[in-house]
């Protein structure tokens, strides 16, 4: 082979290796900027990046499923979110990176209120990989269709659930959302003959509560007694007294899902509130330290409270509120302010 046609040859050959290098370091530079403005708390700068690196990086790349994590960690608008971030995790080959991605999305839009698209997506993780650990996930859209008022879905993932389970709490939690509706629809004996058998075989500690809790606000007084009798043996009578303060109406959500740790960050906590408002939820403590600084500037009490879900931590920007009135003034100022809001009941 002549010279030139060798040249030609490693001239070819090198184009693309040049244009996969010139990406890659496009890609770290880019990437690196974007982590540097989230240091620098310059957020939408970060997210601004961030979106460009989405619109330019291959879904099978690995950077990507980083580039859409951020984006998720960072963005505060839930509708952004939904839009900008449901079809490009749905474009990942990976499906262990998928299904990590829409944990994240569920937790985020059932902590944010958005619970009909939080049970959207945890069925869908089920669906991506129908492993016994992913059993929990579909419990969580059954809670959430029949908190929307889908009965007819809640009780076919439950009996799903039920069919295939092989944890005991799994089996239990959706045996007892099987109650629920029994209760609901009237067949208060069918609910009482599954939950003493439940109470008779091997119970866990979270059914045994769900289990008096259920009993105390529907007067079903045998499991109820039984149920306390038990619990005030494991644990005390304060614990139970506890559970007795909590009165209808309430909903599935508060039964059957709670978080594994809620704490105060911030302190300046009032001794009895009636609810919360909730004015941003953030997966940086530096935005949500930001979001509480314009809470504060409107003059307005604020917390910081901490969840972790999945092992992933969230904060939950609040303004503690003592009564309706409270609600309805600190609503105003905070849209005022152009912050955006809602009500958790306490």
């Amino acid at each position: 082979m002549k010279l030139n046609q060798w040249n030609n040859l490693y001239g070819m050959l090198c184009i693309p290796i040049l244009f996969i290098l010139l990406q890659s370091a496009l890609y770290a530079q880019t990437y690196s900027d974007a982590l540097t403005f989230e240091k620098n708390g310059e957020t939408q700068k970060a997210l601004a990046a961030l979106y460009k690196l989405a619109e330019t990086t291959k879904p099978e790349n690995d950077q990507y499923f980083l580039i859409i994590d951020k984006i998720i960690s960072l963005e505060t608008d839930i509708s952004k979110i939904i839009m900008a971030v449901e079809n490009k995790i749905l474009k990942i080959e990976n499906t262990n990176q998928k299904v990590q991605l829409i944990k994240k999305m569920a937790v985020l839009m059932e902590l944010s209120g958005n619970i009909e698209k939080a049970g959207e997506y945890y069925e869908m993780i089920y669906k991506l990989n129908t492993s016994d650990e992913n059993l929990l996930y579909l419990i969580n859209a059954a809670i959430i269709n029949l908190e929307t008022g889908d009965v007819e879905k809640a009780l076919s993932l439950s009996k799903f659930v039920e069919s295939k389970a092989k944890k005991l709490i799994d089996l239990q939690k959706a045996i007892l959302l099987t109650v629920y509706i029994d209760i609901l629809e009237g067949s208060k004996d069918i609910a009482f003959k599954k939950m003493t058998q439940i109470l008779e075989d091997k119970y866990t500690e979270e059914t045994l509560f769900i289990i008096y809790k259920i009993s105390y606000w529907y007067d079903i007084k045998d499991t109820k007694e039984k149920a306390g009798n038990i619990i005030k043996k494991t644990h005390n009578q304060k614990v139970l007294d506890e559970l007795d303060i909590y009165q209808k109406p309430f909903s599935p959500l508060f039964l059957f899902i709670t978080p594994e740790t809620e704490k105060i960050v911030i302190e300046n906590n009032q001794n009895t509130l009636y609810a919360y408002i909730q004015t941003g939820l953030y997966t940086s403590l530096k935005n949500a330290e930001n979001m509480m600084q314009r809470v504060i500037k409107t003059g307005l009490p604020c917390e910081i409270m901490e969840s972790t879900r999945n092992g992933e931590k969230y904060y939950k920007v609040v303004v503690p509120v003592k009564t309706e009135k409270q609600i309805e003034n600190y609503n105003l100022i905070l849209k005022d302010s152009n912050i955006e809001s809602f009500i958790i009941f306490n």
